[in-house]
């Protein structure tokens, strides 16, 4: 191996390159030295972190938002305490948790809810008279009074409330709640604010537009309104008289429309059966319908068998026969399969905590 010796100019380069570092090292050292000091004047004194000062109670400086599903979530606003103010004006900016209003009251599974908060109690009786069923409008009105309960505020309603709610139902049997029917209702819910001083949390629309569409879909599919007909089997219809005694005799009772009820022990309606054809004055009748809401019935299956053991019963004492809308003949096996679909059905409404015949079930299918 041979070296060769190193040029002068070589040298120089070797020289100039050490020259170049050192003085990167020393500019790298002095720039620390420079931060550091800046960093000690900052901090000097009585300056405030403000990641620590004030209170440390986790949400302290919010106020509540409520979410389409019935959470409560902080929205974080500006103190109302300023430097020199009083104690009473700093608490005034902290977060108050509201307790929900009562589920039977305002349900956020099927209602669309708005928050207000009052800057002072309202009278319930003039807050009412200017929001109360105007324009069409379908809000339910909920106030929580001076000792926390919460009253829905009607007509007549007494007291004085500063936080409220308004509730608008998702979807009924008519269908779910519309866009254009939701950004009415939710214009009306910022006048009423701008018009009582009040501070009001709306949903997102397009969250309760979604919520609606889904609640509505679930409910359309499992909803059914069964109808069984009993019809005389030689076509010369049932004697009236001698049904309504067999009727009364199964406990059916009339009801203000012309139609039988039968009831359960809790006084809920299992079916109605109302009577078919038959001429003003007549004495007979081509038979009777017995009809069943499986989304409004508690036990699906036990109304059922009841509905069936008083169709059989009259069938078999005026010689007639059980037939579906078309009039065709209802195989037991018909029968076995219709009274299985009634379970399945309610076993899902009770799957998505929409029970048949419970509060909820009541609402949507009205």
């Amino acid at each position: 191996m041979h070296f060769w010796p190193l040029s002068g100019f070589q040298l120089s380069l070797i020289a100039f390159g050490a020259a170049a570092v050192a003085l990167v090292w020393l500019y790298n050292k002095w720039q620390e030295h420079r931060q550091r000091a800046q960093a000690l004047r900052m901090f000097d004194g009585d300056q405030a972190d403000v990641l620590l000062a004030g209170d440390a109670t986790p949400g302290a400086g919010a106020e509540p938002a409520y979410t389409p599903d019935g959470r409560i979530e902080p929205v974080f606003a500006a103190s109302a305490a300023a430097d020199g103010e009083d104690a009473a004006a700093a608490d005034a900016g902290a977060m108050v948790e509201i307790e929900a209003p009562p589920l039977e009251l305002a349900d956020p599974a099927v209602d669309c809810l708005v928050h207000f908060r009052a800057s002072e109690a309202l009278q319930a009786s003039s807050f009412c008279a200017e929001v109360g069923g105007t324009n069409g409008l379908r809000w339910r009105w909920i106030g929580q009074d001076g000792d926390g309960r919460w009253r829905e505020l009607g007509a007549d309603a007494a007291g004085s409330y500063r936080h409220l709610t308004a509730a608008l139902q998702l979807a009924d049997r008519s269908g779910p709640l519309g866009e254009a029917d939701l950004a009415r209702h939710l214009a009306a819910a910022r006048q009423v604010a701008a018009r009582f001083s009040a501070t009001v949390e709306l949903p997102e629309p397009a969250a309760v537009l979604e919520a609606a569409d889904r609640l509505d879909r679930f409910c359309a599919g499992v909803d059914w309104r069964l109808g069984i007909n009993a019809v005389s089997a030689s076509g010369a219809g049932f004697d009236l008289a001698r049904l309504r005694t067999l009727i009364e005799a199964a406990g059916l009772r009339a009801g203000a429309d012309g139609d039988y009820q039968a009831e359960d022990d809790a006084g809920q309606r299992q079916f109605t059966l109302g009577v078919l054809g038959g001429e003003a004055g007549s004495q007979a009748v081509s038979g009777v319908t017995l009809s069943l809401d499986v989304p409004l019935v508690a036990d699906g299956p036990a109304a059922f068998d009841r509905l069936l053991a008083v169709a059989r019963e009259l069938t078999a004492q005026q010689d007639g026969l059980l037939v579906d809308d078309q009039r065709t003949p209802l195989a037991a096996a018909s029968l076995v399969a219709i009274r299985a679909k009634i379970g399945e059905f309610q076993q899902k409404m009770a799957a998505q905590d929409i029970p048949a015949g419970g509060r909820r079930a009541r609402r949507l299918y009205s």
